[in-house]
């Protein structure tokens, strides 16, 4: 006979988040002939098509920065952001048949897609960082330990917002349509392919509330010795990322009973 092991609860919730991971990532790459080559394809494609337009144009964004290396900065972290808004919309639904396993929730969907993205996020900037070297693309390195707290902010950011995206999805399906029209505009005022000290001042009221913004500003600074995000505000993004996390918190928590029984 089999001992009788008994496992806590965090073993417990290793395990279903490691066998989500397992799931996820066959389910995303599994089918693409391209497969995990697409980690580093869509970024990589981002970049070459706004630095080829902007080279064309004759501007360079910041002065010590190469282009490639700007763009990057921008567009890494935003692909993650739209990608946690997009998967926390549809978790529920995609997931529906593993609810009858009682050690499943739907928070550990949500929190598997968001890990998931992060991983991803941060594998592709590493690596495409490494190609832009190998080719003579390079930058001198700033700050460490400020990438260190802007990402783990980030990624509490990225949660809450799949959180409440996961309930709000499910309490109104019709939002998964709208989903891709409210993530575009912010693609044009987070910064992805301008520095907010290239906008003039009185914008920067309206454009600072926004807190991706902010993030991919910090991402910069940390990246770029030559980089100086003058109007950054890390108080301010730390302050709106625990505050997300925190609704997304407490909304999953008054509505998760709701999202188990909908099946």
């Amino acid at each position: 006979m089999y001992p009788n092991i008994q496992r806590n609860p965090w073993q417990v919730q290793r395990d279903v988040i490691r066998a989500l991971l397992i799931r996820e990532m066959k389910t995303r790459f599994g089918k693409w002939r391209l497969g995990y080559a697409w980690v580093l394809l869509e970024p990589a494609m981002h970049i070459l098509v706004l630095a080829t337009i902007f080279s064309l144009l004759g501007r360079e964004f910041y002065p010590g920065i190469p282009t490639m290396l700007f763009m990057l900065g921008g567009i890494a972290p935003f692909i993650c952001f739209s990608s946690c808004f997009g998967k926390g919309v549809a978790a529920v639904e995609s997931n529906r048949g593993l609810f009858n396993y009682r050690q499943l929730r739907p928070f550990d969907t949500v929190l598997t897609r968001v890990l998931l993205e992060f991983a991803i996020y941060l594998f592709s900037l590493l690596a495409l960082l490494v190609i832009l070297a190998w080719f003579g693309v390079t930058a001198e390195f700033n700050d460490f330990l400020l990438l260190v707290l802007i990402n783990l902010l980030f990624f509490g950011f990225c949660l809450g917002v799949s959180l409440t995206m996961c309930v709000v999805g499910e309490k109104f399906p019709e939002v998964a349509k709208f989903a891709p029209m409210i993530v575009r505009p912010l693609y044009f005022i987070s910064g992805v392919f301008f520095s907010l000290e290239q906008v003039p001042e009185e914008y920067h009221g309206y454009l600072s509330w926004n807190p991706l913004l902010h993030m991919i500003e910090l991402t910069r600074e940390g990246l770029f010795a030559s980089y100086h995000g003058m109007f950054a505000n890390l108080p301010y993004l730390a302050a709106s990322s625990l505050s997300v996390l925190a609704f997304g918190l407490v909304v999953y928590r008054s509505q998760w009973r709701d999202l188990v029984r909908s099946q």
